[in-house]
């Protein structure tokens, strides 16, 4: 009775045993394709293709000086506001006593149009931008009092590029009440599709590199290989209506990248791929 016991216990271990091991063997297909057969190897293949950019879009946001910066230069103790309006309350007798009159800086401020920015737009079509490549977005109803200026720049060069914001931040400083608070650059290149197929190829050779090394470390040697992409390509731009353009993330869908003077002028696209080998 104690042996047929002992053979009922071994038997529900091992199948509550295989029960727990089925999930994990089921979430790695998710990862790595199934191979042919039971022996085989599972690799992860990285690329990464970096080309020059064909086009850079410069995005210059442009926004009038807030009242707030403004009240800094004003009064601000009470005494020293009551010290300068005491004569106006004196004279004013339509303002109750006690109460401080509003000051110019607290009026509201005229929206942007293009015509404030024409300066800047100028200074630009001197730098030798097109002016068919100048687009400017103002947003009538925005609370920021802010506008773009969009520049689409050909064949761009990290030092082109810095000249061009450089050439707007001047143009903008001689502006009375405007400021350049964000520059955003996005580069792009015209053939897409080439550039996808170079960077499979580059994830493709890193993945038979890696499984070669492995294979002869265990002194076996690599049959049919299956090939899958990750789910979280779908998170990463592939070739669409930016040419191409890659971001680091998802977010980045709804940003335009911030431009940094000391990145080179180039499009780079990144993939990954896993890689299950059949080994004899």
């Amino acid at each position: 009775m104690k042996k047929i016991t002992a053979v009922m216990l071994v038997s529900i271990t091992m199948t509550v045993g295989m029960e727990a091991l089925r999930p994990k063997v089921a979430n790695a297909q998710l990862f790595y394709p199934p191979a042919s057969d039971r022996h085989s190897l599972m690799v992860m293949g990285q690329g990464v293709v970096r080309v020059p950019a064909d086009t850079a879009d410069i995005e210059l946001v442009v926004s009038s000086k807030n009242s707030n910066e403004e009240l800094q230069t004003q009064p601000s103790t009470l005494s020293q506001v009551r010290r300068v309006t005491l004569p106006v309350l004196l004279l004013n007798t339509k303002t109750p006593i006690g109460q401080i009159p509003p000051t110019p800086a607290l009026e509201s401020q005229k929206p942007l149009t293009k015509a404030n920015l024409q300066p800047i737009i100028d200074s630009l079509v001197t730098n030798g931008i097109s002016a068919d490549k100048i687009q400017v977005q103002v947003n009538p109803n925005s609370t920021e009092n802010n506008a773009k200026i969009l520049v689409r720049v050909e064949k761009p060069t990290r030092d082109r590029i810095h000249e061009i914001v450089g050439t707007a931040n001047k143009a903008t400083s001689k502006l009375e009440n405007l400021t350049i608070n964000n520059v955003g650059v996005e580069y792009a290149v015209n053939d897409c599709q080439a550039l996808q197929s170079s960077v499979y190829q580059s994830a493709m050779k890193d993945a038979q590199s890696r499984a070669q090394a492995l294979a002869t470390a265990m002194g076996v040697k690599l049959g049919a290989a299956s090939v899958a992409e990750p789910f979280y390509t779908l998170f990463y731009p592939s070739c669409n209506s930016k040419s191409g353009v890659t971001l680091p993330s998802f977010a980045s869908f709804l940003l335009t990248p911030t431009y940094d003077p000391d990145a080179p002028a180039e499009v780079e696209m990144k993939k990954d791929i896993f890689v299950t080998y059949t080994v004899k």
